[in-house]
């Protein structure tokens, strides 16, 4: 499949997920968002550039305890419980953090 932005096609799955990792821009961050019927708040931003680290750093997108403990280390307590996460991404913190993030979809996402 495919994504039609700023006039180029950009692969994604069938999901919706980048294909291609350096195709990432906040520009189509917020493209993307925008799809997904979400508006950022700089909570998201901190959550989505917190997945993308962890991803350069392994090569893979946290899990979700992953991802609150990376929070929690980063100072940011009040972004770091799965219900707080819950509210911010509706559909999945892990899967639609990753997919905003232009990564492929979690392994461990059904």
């Amino acid at each position: 499949m495919a994504l039609e932005f700023n006039g180029r096609s950009i692969e994604t799955d069938a999901e919706g997920y980048l294909l291609h990792v350096e195709d990432y821009s906040d520009e189509l961050r917020d493209f993307i968002a925008q799809q997904m019927g979400l508006v950022l708040t700089a909570e998201h931003l901190v959550v989505i550039a917190t997945v993308r680290k962890y991803y350069e750093e392994y090569a893979t997108t946290p899990p979700m305890r992953g991802l609150i403990k990376l929070l929690q280390q980063s100072g940011y307590d009040d972004l770091a419980s799965s219900v707080k996460l819950a509210r911010l991404f509706p559909d999945g913190a892990a899967k639609s953090a990753a997919k905003l993030a232009g990564l492929p979809k979690p392994v461990k996402c059904i």
